[in-house]
């Protein structure tokens, strides 16, 4: 059984208040940005499946006081399943250096799908390559709303 995240973007209004932002997709089911299951963007966002031992952006900080009503709702909605909330400014998105190297430890070994292998067991890569362009593609949209209002990203996962 796989693992699935639920995020969304929300922006602050000019009284200070978070509202949830909709969120064009080609992906039908994306309600937010980054909105797809990858165990990459999942371990470094909140080291949740982290096959690949990817060091984490941070760990979860749960979901913020002032988290918009609709993420809240949508949250709530989720009952017993959602877990590892979290949250980013889009400032915090940008800033982190994507250059930086790590070793992905992700390996598949007999046809299992994968395992984390011991340190120098994998294969040294930059968070760029390893978040991919979709990644970017996301960011950049993030970053465009930031340009108007104060941006952020919430998130959560589910089993």
């Amino acid at each position: 059984m796989g693992a699935d995240i639920h995020s969304y973007a929300e922006t602050k209004d000019a009284s200070g208040v978070w509202r949830a932002v909709e969120w064009e997709s080609d992906d039908k089911w994306a309600a937010g940005p980054f909105d797809w299951r990858s165990y990459h963007l999942f371990g470094w966002r909140a080291d949740v499946r982290n096959y690949s031992a990817v060091p984490p952006i941070d760990e979860p900080r749960g979901l913020p006081d002032d988290v918009s009503a609709k993420v809240r709702d949508a949250h709530e909605g989720m009952h017993w399943d959602a877990h590892s909330a979290s949250w980013f400014t889009t400032d915090e998105l940008l800033a982190f250096d994507y250059d930086q190297q790590f070793e992905d430890r992700r390996v598949t070994r007999n046809g299992d799908g994968g395992v984390t292998a011991e340190p120098g067991g994998g294969e040294m890569t930059t968070y760029r390559e390893f978040l991919g362009p979709a990644f970017f593609t996301d960011l950049d949209r993030l970053r465009a709303l930031n340009e108007q209002a104060p941006t952020r990203i919430v998130f959560w996962f589910d089993n």
